[in-house]
C-alpha cells in the first residue's frame, strides 16, 4: 500500500513539474536568464569597444600633439640653421629627484657637442651641457633652484634694461631676475631674452615671460619673476646651437 501512495506522489510531482515548465512564470523566469545572460554579453562588448575608442582617441590626440610639436621643432630648426650649427637631440633620462635640475640626452662629443652648448626647444632657452661624454651629455636646466651660472638678459627690443637671471624660485617654479637698476620699470607680460653678454649663452633666445615685478622693503633690489617659455614636464626632443656659422 505504502509502495502505491509513494508512486502516485511521484507522479504527482513530475506531472507538476512538468505543468510548471510550460507555465507562462517559468517560460519569464527562463526568458529574464536568457536576457540577462544577452545583455551582459552585450554590455562587455560595449565596455570593451568604448574602452578601445577611448585608447585610440588619447593615441590620436597624443600623436597630435607630438605632430604639433615636431612641427614647431622643424620651423625653429630651420630658423636657426641660418645662424648656427646644429643637431636635434632626444631626451633620454629624467631622475625624479632631480626633475626640475637636469635632463640627459643622445647626442655627445662624436655629435660636435661641448660644455655648455645653448640647448633650446621649439619655444625657446632650457639650458646649457654640463656633462659630456662621446654619445650623450647631461644638460643643467635653467629651472633648477642653484642653477650653476648667471644668465644675462633683457626684454626683447630693449637692450637699455639689462638684468641677470640665476635660478628658480621652488614655490612657483619662476625664474628670478635681478634687474641692475632699481628704477627700471618692467611691465608684466613682456618676453625676456638672452643679451649675449658674458659668452655662455648666445644673444635673442628668448626664456620666458614677465608674471611679476617686485622691489624689496629696502627699496635697493628688484626681482622680476619669469615664467619659462617651454612646459618643464613635457620636453622630449631638444636642439643644440653647437657653434656658428
Amino acid at each position: 500500500m505504502k509502495k502505491y501512495i509513494l508512486l502516485a506522489l511521484i507522479v504527482i510531482l513530475i506531472g507538476s513539474g512538468y505543468l510548471f515548465t510550460k507555465s507562462s512564470t517559468f517560460k519569464n523566469h527562463t526568458n529574464n536568464i536568457s536576457d540577462l545572460l544577452t545583455l551582459e554579453k552585450e554590455n562587455d562588448y560595449l565596455n570593451a569597444k568604448m574602452g578601445n575608442e577611448t585608447a585610440l582617441n588619447s593615441k590620436n590626440i597624443e600623436l597630435g600633439v607630438e605632430n604639433k610639436e615636431l612641427k614647431s621643432l622643424k620651423e625653429r630648426l630651420n630658423k636657426e640653421n641660418l645662424k648656427y650649427n646644429t643637431a636635434v637631440a632626444v631626451v633620454t633620462q629624467r631622475d625624479n629627484e632631480s626633475w626640475n635640475s637636469f635632463i640627459y640626452i643622445n647626442k655627445g662629443s662624436d655629435d660636435g657637442v661641448k660644455i655648455n652648448t645653448n640647448v633650446i626647444t621649439s619655444q625657446g632657452l632650457v639650458g646649457k651641457v654640463i656633462e659630456v661624454s662621446k654619445n650623450s651629455s647631461k644638460v643643467d636646466l635653467l629651472s633648477a633652484a642653484n642653477y650653476t651660472s648667471y644668465i644675462s638678459v633683457q626684454p626683447k627690443g630693449n637692450n637699455k634694461l639689462q638684468g641677470l637671471i640665476k635660478g628658480a624660485d621652488e614655490k612657483t617654479g619662476y625664474l628670478k631676475m635681478t634687474l641692475f637698476n632699481v628704477n627700471d620699470k618692467l611691465k608684466n607680460g613682456k618676453i625676456i631674452v638672452t643679451s649675449g653678454l658674458g659668452g655662455i649663452y648666445l644673444p635673442d633666445i628668448e626664456i620666458g615671460r614677465v608674471k611679476d615685478v617686485k622691489i624689496d622693503n629696502l627699496g635697493l633690489n628688484q626681482t622680476a619673476y619669469i615664467e619659462p617659455l617651454y612646459n618643464l614636464n613635457n620636453i622630449e626632443y631638444v636642439i643644440l646651437l653647437l657653434s656658428k656659422k
